[in-house]
């Protein structure tokens, strides 16, 4: 039996050794290989795409984010070509890195035996599965909040240099989860009122400790808090525009206040299933099922520091929700449950002997790999289903449309050299992503936020194209882009003749004939 001391410290650690590495490789390399089988694109909101635009240069900021997940897209292309797989690695390397942080939280708390279940039954949860495959601003969270909670627990359990390391740690740790998204604010919040709950995070506040994190926190993010007072505050100004206007978003609260069981359904299904006490019989399991449902998210009292660290990023975001503070976003709660697994393996081994416990997580490592040979068997059908039903991104035709364009470039301006693509974003990067890298791409027309983005420096000099994608042929879709386009291109002297292309997918994946139309206008420096 385990006592339930949440910040116990256990100096006999158990070398993780290479099979860890394998269980999170084998985790990678599934889920890559089943969206390089069912995905012909990226996601179809151009996300990815507008992290590989904001990624071209090293910015402490952008027009709508901090500029984390910018800088690691941008560092992870300069080491890896521009294909759809290559991005994919990325986004599973990001989760996998967050899993790894889960079962040190583990060891963190002095439950060892719980470590590899907890990041094993983590691997079956949609946020770190079929979401993780879109990087972005709520993705890059899987990655970090773990390990800002990893370094605060050895913050409050270390003495001396060790202490001061990983309250350095911390701070930078948390500056990072600011960097990657505002958001992380409620869990640095969550893990601020953790402390207060137990008599060990209080005595940490009479320590230097988090001062000395809270200073390397402020210091780390001086950089990004000087680019907004320089660029008007456009990240704070856009982020106050997604907020509420007064009333509460009910539908939204709904939503979140059900997304633990949504995001995490089928682990913790699992998980109920699986840790019932003694060797009961499948009658007796399924009785006392329902029972271990709501046991496995109970705290074992006010001073139960997994319990908060787990639910108060939850909790709090409810709060503000309810409050009408914010509308709140579903795709919010994609990092929110980093912990749950381990609470609920906290409070459903607590009636099982270890030798119970130590069986049981044999029976979850297999459930994961039928799991992952599950979504392997999907994916073919995916694909064929997307194919037959003629969805959208199946059928976009991103690849050959840059190929296309820059040809049709070249054709029309063989001797001037494209340097830079405005036009409709983020959909516009598809040039530089799957055509030429070198390519800066811009929001809509290079002189419309000089302020809220990094200026193209020179651009009146150099020669540019706008883009418009116009949507499925037999189904346009609705944009003022090429008039805009059109009417910017007027004020600066220039032709507005268009560059008129239909493209299609073509392939053995692509079983229908659905071409896509965009038009495209040059923008060509005035002679000297």
């Amino acid at each position: 039996m385990h006592t339930p001391n949440h910040y116990l410290i256990d100096d006999k650690k158990p070398a993780t050794g290479p099979w860890i590495a394998c269980v999170l490789g084998l985790q990678v390399l599934v889920w890559v290989v089943a969206h390089g089988i069912s995905d012909t694109n990226l996601d179809g909101y151009a996300d990815m795409l507008e992290n590989f635009a904001w990624g071209q240069t090293v910015e402490w900021g952008s027009a709508k984010h901090p500029p984390l997940f910018a800088w690691v897209t941008g560092a992870w292309f300069a080491v890896f070509p521009n294909l759809d797989m290559a991005y994919h690695l990325l986004s599973y390397t990001n989760a996998a890195l967050g899993l790894f942080g889960v079962y040190r939280m583990a060891q963190a708390l002095g439950r060892h035996d719980l470590a590899l279940p907890a990041m094993l039954l983590l691997c079956m949860a949609f946020p770190y599965s079929t979401l993780a495959v879109k990087f972005n601003a709520n993705a890059i969270l899987l990655s970090l909040w773990p390990w800002v909670a990893v370094a605060w627990l050895h913050s409050v359990q270390r003495t001396g240099r060790q202490g001061w390391t990983w309250s350095v740690a911390l701070g930078v740790l948390s500056a990072l989860a600011m960097l990657g998204k505002y958001y992380s604010g409620v869990f640095l919040l969550g893990v601020f009122l953790t402390a207060l709950t137990t008599s060990e995070g209080r005595r940490w506040f009479a320590t230097f400790k988090p001062w000395l994190g809270l200073a390397v926190f402020v210091l780390c993010l001086l950089p990004h808090l000087r680019w907004l007072s320089t660029h008007d505050w456009v990240t704070l100004h856009y982020v106050s525009e997604q907020g509420s206007d007064g009333g509460v978003a009910w539908d939204q609260v709904t939503k979140f206040a059900l997304a633990p069981l949504a995001y995490w359904l089928l682990p913790w299904l699992l998980c109920t299933w699986l840790y019932a006490p003694g060797n009961p019989s499948l009658a007796q399991r399924a009785l006392g099922w329902p029972t271990r449902w709501v046991r496995a998210w109970l705290p074992t009292g006010w001073n139960d520091g997994l319990f908060w660290l787990a639910m108060l990023p939850w909790m709090i975001t409810l709060v503000f929700g309810i409050s009408g503070f914010v509308e709140l976003s579903l795709p919010w709660a994609i990092p929110i449950g980093y912990g749950f697994s381990l609470l609920w393996l906290r409070n459903l081994s607590a009636q099982r002997s270890a030798t119970e416990t130590t069986k049981t997580t044999t029976t979850v490592y297999r459930s994961v790999q039928v799991w992952f040979v599950i979504v392997l068997l999907v994916s073919p059908w995916y694909a064929w289903h997307q194919a037959r039903i003629g969805t959208d991104n199946h059928y976009l035709p991103r690849r050959e449309a840059a190929k296309a364009l820059l040809q049709a470039w070249h054709e029309r301006y063989p001797d001037q050299p494209l340097r830079w693509v405005g036009g409709q974003w983020a959909e516009n990067a598809l040039l530089a992503f799957y055509g030429d890298a070198a390519l800066r791409i811009v929001p809509g027309v290079p002189d419309q936020f000089p302020a809220t983005v990094s200026p193209l420096k020179d651009w009146s000099q150099q020669a540019g194209l706008l883009l418009c994608p116009l949507g499925p042929v037999d189904k346009p879709e609705p944009t003022t882009c090429p008039q805009d386009m059109k009417a910017w291109l007027q004020a600066q002297g220039q032709s507005t003749e268009p560059i008129a292309l239909t493209v299609k997918s073509q392939g053995l994946r692509f079983v229908l004939d659905k071409p896509f139309a965009y038009v495209a206008y040059a923008y060509v420096p005035p002679a000297k």
